[in-house]
């Protein structure tokens, strides 16, 4: 899956393209089957704002930072990202196991 990118206010560079790819790698692990992922990143001032939603098999997560290092947003973001990710495939993980629970009887 691709990452779409939105960039106000800030020059689009391949560093921040990569960086934002290498840390989306982690957490497209625990989605499942991602279809669309859109990142806006934004500087006002020396304030550096990322926001990124992903769509993943009806699932919508969102998550949104800010700092003052547009590298740091970034890694912060994808934290909290890959911690819905990770909440989110653990919830199907026991509806799936309860559904197996109820068949057995």
């Amino acid at each position: 899956m691709e990452l779409e990118f939105t960039f106000r206010n800030i020059e689009s560079t391949e560093a921040i393209r990569a960086w934002a790819l290498k840390r989306f790698a982690k957490v497209e692990k625990h989605l499942r089957e991602p279809s669309a992922a859109h990142v806006t990143l934004t500087v006002d001032k020396h304030r550096h704002r990322a926001d990124l939603t992903v769509h993943a098999m009806g699932d919508v997560l969102h998550a949104s930072g800010e700092t003052d290092d547009m590298y740091a947003t970034l890694d912060a973001v994808m934290v909290k990202i890959e911690a819905c990710a990770q909440k989110q495939k653990e919830h199907h993980a026991q509806k799936l196991r309860a559904a197996w629970k109820g068949g057995e009887r």
